[in-house]
């Protein structure tokens, strides 16, 4: 099992064409912690985006928020909180089905 793990979006694309063009089934996940939901990734190769972090853009006034791939929302959460500002809606909280209190 290979495991890319790209550190810019020109590594990402080149990841997915070498994939595409091999026919490689290719598992993309920011962190895993969704990983324990469903069947196991049928698949050789995983790209792992958890390097690709981080707010691009935000502008509090404008309700506008671009975060890249592997943000964790806990870390957006936190920024909006510092702003007197929430999410629109509400991350559903997988915890007790994958077993983490």
């Amino acid at each position: 099992m290979t495991t890319f793990t790209p550190s810019t979006a020109a590594e990402v694309l080149s990841t997915v064409q070498w994939a595409a063009a091999e026919e490689a089934p290719l598992e993309i996940l920011g962190h895993g912690s969704k990983r324990g939901i469903g069947r196991p990734q049928q698949s050789e190769h995983t790209l792992d985006l958890s390097k690709l972090s981080g707010v691009t853009l935000y502008e509090p006034a404008e309700l506008v928020l671009s975060a890249r791939a592997g943000t964790p929302l806990a870390d957006i959460d936190k920024l909006l909180a510092e702003n007197g500002q929430q999410f629109a809606f509400e991350p559903m909280d997988y915890g007790p089905l994958l077993g983490d209190e």
